[in-house]
């Protein structure tokens, strides 16, 4: 029992990690005790092997894209079934979710923008339905791709905001939730070159807590993967390295961006200027950027509270003294013995 309760809370681990966040545009794993979603590939389905709609639209025309929607649960069951755009969520990561979150400023267009609302639909127990979107390619087309997904929950699912007020992170209460990501491109031979840019470097106060941050701009219409993020924060006075940290393994959606948020470190700081450099990397790419900020009076005194209610008090003196006095009675006892014994022999030789 207990190793059929381990599994099943990985097989939702997966799950989960397969809706938040990947690389390759996928379609969710089916869950039969809930609902399953099914998209139904059209004529101009680029990849036959894809699990999700991968297309070469027409400028101008109307796509049409068709979702099978399930319910195998013995209950009736109400779906909502939501396009979304492809963004970049600030842990460095493609992801498939409702945000409010906007495209980069480069963005030709979206696929929310191009396809229709959203759509709720009933399901009696074990009744399946069909679901329609329309989406209306541009005359001019665009460049690239257009990166979305149709997102199905329940109806009663929530959407909860980070502790800092972030929604670019989609957290799952109590349900289960597939995405089935689309892929639009009117040139699908077309080749980009990856274009990234630093928008801004300054500082979030989540919990009154002073972090830098870097935004990260792709400017380009194409998703890419393999990439790290080395940021380091240097205090211009002293030319010290006060902090660094290291996004892996990220990945970006098409137009897309996101804040590399770095935390302070743990020593005491003075108020100043300070530089966080980055340097990223995405197979034989490289990029170097670097922006400044500055620190106030009342920020570094924030962060030098928190960074002495989080010290804990080390006791390291009192175990050295007990070690030291634990020498001392183990000599003094050592000591003490032996005099005991000469004293013992020379009263056993004067009986004698």
């Amino acid at each position: 029992m207990k190793l059929k309760r381990i599994s099943g809370w990985l097989l939702a681990g997966i799950l989960l990690m397969g809706i938040l966040a990947g690389v390759t545009p996928v379609t969710a794993a089916k869950i039969p005790a809930n609902f399953a979603a099914t998209p139904l590939l059209p004529k101009n389905q680029v990849s036959a092997k894809a699990g999700y709609f991968d297309l070469q639209v027409t400028p101008g025309a109307t796509q049409v894209l068709k979702l099978a929607v399930t319910n195998p649960s013995g209950r009736p069951r109400t779906l909502q079934v939501i396009p979304v755009n492809a963004t970049t969520a600030d842990s460095g990561h493609a992801v498939y979710i409702p945000t409010d979150r906007p495209a980069d400023a480069s963005a030709q267009t979206t696929f929310t923008k191009m396809t229709s609302g959203a759509v709720t639909v009933s399901l009696a127990a074990h009744q399946g339905k069909t679901v329609t979107f329309h989406t209306q390619i541009p005359a001019g087309g665009f460049t690239g791709t257009v990166l979305g997904g149709l997102f199905v929950t329940d109806r009663n699912a929530t959407r909860s905001s980070t502790e800092n007020g972030d929604t670019s992170d989609f957290r799952i209460n109590n349900r289960y939730a597939e995405v089935t990501a689309v892929a639009l491109q009117c040139r699908p031979q077309q080749k980009l070159r990856t274009n990234l840019k630093l928008a801004a470097v300054g500082l979030h106060q989540p919990n009154n807590q002073p972090i830098a941050f870097a935004r990260i701009r792709n400017l380009t219409p194409a998703l890419f993967g393999d990439l790290t993020v080395t940021a380091r924060v240097i205090q211009d006075s002293t030319g010290k390295q006060i902090a660094t940290q290291t996004l892996r393994d990220g990945s970006m959606a098409p137009n897309s961006w996101f804040d590399d948020n770095i935390s302070l470190g743990n020593q005491p700081l003075a108020a100043g200027q300070y530089t966080l450099k980055l340097h990223l990397t995405s197979g034989q790419r490289a990029w170097n950027f670097s922006g400044n900020f500055t620190l106030t009076r009342r920020q570094t005194a924030q962060h030098n509270s928190l960074i002495k209610s989080d010290t804990q008090p080390n006791y390291w003196w009192v175990w050295l003294l007990l070690l030291l006095f634990a020498i001392l009675l183990a000599i003094g006892a050592y000591w003490f013995g032996k005099r005991r014994r000469d004293a013992d022999d020379d009263d056993t030789e004067n009986d004698n």
